[in-house]
Parts: C-alpha cells; sequence; structure tokens
C-alpha cells in the first residue's frame, strides 16, 4: 500500500541535536535544536521568531564522531508557536518550530 502521507522528493530523517544559526547580517550566534533534516531542509526549535524568508547560516553538531556537523545557509519558510508556545506577559521563554529551505551547504 502507497503511504501517501509522506510525498515528498526527499525523505525527513528525525534527528535530535543543537545548532547554532545567525542571521546572515549578524554575527551573533544563537542556539536551537534540530528535528529534522532532508535533501532540501530542516526544522528546528529555536526560543526567538524569525520572519519568513529571512537567510540564516546553520551549523547541527551532531555530538557524535559517526555523524559530521553540517554547516548550510537556509532560508525561513515557516514560523509557528512550538510545544512551549508563545510565552505569556513576563513568564518564561517562547519556542517556536522553524521550517527553512537549504539554499547552499557551507
Amino acid at each position: 500500500m502507497l503511504n501517501l502521507a509522506e510525498n515528498r522528493k526527499y525523505p525527513r530523517i528525525t534527528i535530535d541535536c543543537g545548532i547554532t544559526y545567525r542571521y546572515v547580517e549578524e554575527n551573533a550566534d544563537r542556539e536551537g535544536v534540530a528535528k529534522n533534516i532532508s535533501g532540501n531542509g530542516m526544522l528546528f526549535v529555536a526560543d526567538e521568531e524569525p520572519r519568513i524568508g529571512d537567510l540564516l547560516e546553520v551549523k547541527i553538531q551532531p555530538g557524535t564522531l559517526s555523524i559530521p556537523s553540517l554547516g548550510a545557509v537556509v532560508e525561513v519558510v515557516r514560523v509557528r508557536p512550538g510545544a512551549g508556545g508563545a510565552p505569556e506577559k513576563g513568564r518564561g521563554t517562547a519556542c517556536y518550530e522553524v521550517a527553512a529551505m537549504i539554499h547552499s551547504m557551507k
């Protein structure tokens, strides 16, 4: 039976590892957690909300010697509140799921 729910050119690979990212026009590194990656995109969780169309330099750090680090320039294509949701006024940290398309590898 065909799996029509996963009709993608590249399958997603579930991961759970740290990333650092920065806006292309800035020098400040930020941290997040990568949740999945495919041949042309990725999903990660961040504590701030980037804008759709933002370009980010991303470095995935798997934390194991058997999987090399990966660097890429990505474009934000979707942002939504994650499991932590948007923070209430004055309480906690926001959590955003950021979907990004890979433009180039570094």
